[in-house]
């Protein structure tokens, strides 16, 4: 069994994972067919502490076969199983703010730990976290569900990301998208920089999803870039705050 627990965050809003790196779906897609409005936040902050949780907060959506629990760190994720993909995500979006999520990943071969940014026409910004990378964590952007060559990533230094505490954050602006570890930038992309002369640049309103899967499954296609092959069952059990104890959110 895995347990990856979400302590301090502070973010600002939701998105929806899958077993592949980048592969997210939304249900509906409005470059695509017609849609219902979307919520949006109703303030201009937003903020939660996930350590002082008793009951399921009525602005995050559970995924299905989900196993997520709240404890003194903050919000646990556990994956005990094969498929297993422990995701929660925001019933609200925002355009363009600053999130911010104190976490501290999960360990395991192929494990990977999730926060990100995605819009219902599926642009998406991550933060995700390799369990058996221990000095580095990964940034990345899409533009309405466009991969390219998965060429986009970043690879910031950071010390013991599996054992130790720290704040992660996204600064998301109509010109530009900064992240940063502890006040930090390790990454900036300016919109005009982005790929296609700027199109493939995040510019729709976004949810923020938190969550765990398992690149390392016998049968991805993501063993490699997840570091190898999973153990099933893991040898041991993990517990992990990827951004557990709160999460604020600034809309800007």
């Amino acid at each position: 069994m895995i347990q990856i627990t979400f302590l301090r965050a502070a973010v600002a809003a939701a998105s929806l994972f899958s077993l592949s790196n980048a592969q997210v779906t939304t249900p509906c897609n409005p470059l695509q067919v017609t849609c219902p409005n979307d919520k949006g936040l109703a303030t201009n902050t937003y903020s939660i502490d996930f350590t002082t949780v008793k009951s399921w907060p009525s602005e995050w959506v559970l995924a299905d076969y989900s196993n997520v629990t709240f404890g003194p760190q903050g919000a646990e994720f556990t994956f005990a199983k094969r498929y297993d993909a422990p995701t929660m995500w925001t019933d609200f979006k925002f355009f363009f703010g600053r999130a911010e999520f104190v976490v501290k990943a999960a360990k395991g071969t192929g494990i990977v730990s999730s926060m990100v940014l995605l819009s219902a026409d599926l642009d998406e910004v991550d933060w995700e976290f390799l369990g058996g990378a221990t000095s580095t964590v990964q940034t990345n952007y899409f533009g309405k569900g466009y991969t390219g060559s998965y060429n986009r990533s970043t690879t910031p230094e950071v010390a013991s990301p599996q054992t130790m505490f720290y704040t992660y954050a996204l600064d998301w602006s109509p010109t530009a998208l900064v992240w940063s570890i502890d006040g930090k930038a390790v990454r900036t992309l300016r919109a005009a920089d982005a790929d296609g002369n700027g199109e493939q640049y995040p510019q729709s309103p976004m949810k923020v999803s938190l969550g765990v899967w398992d690149a390392g499954d016998p049968d991805a296609a993501t063993q490699v870039w997840g570091g190898g092959v999973t153990p099933i069952p893991p040898p041991e059990p993990y517990t992990i705050g990827p951004t557990g104890q709160a999460i604020w959110i600034v809309s800007r």
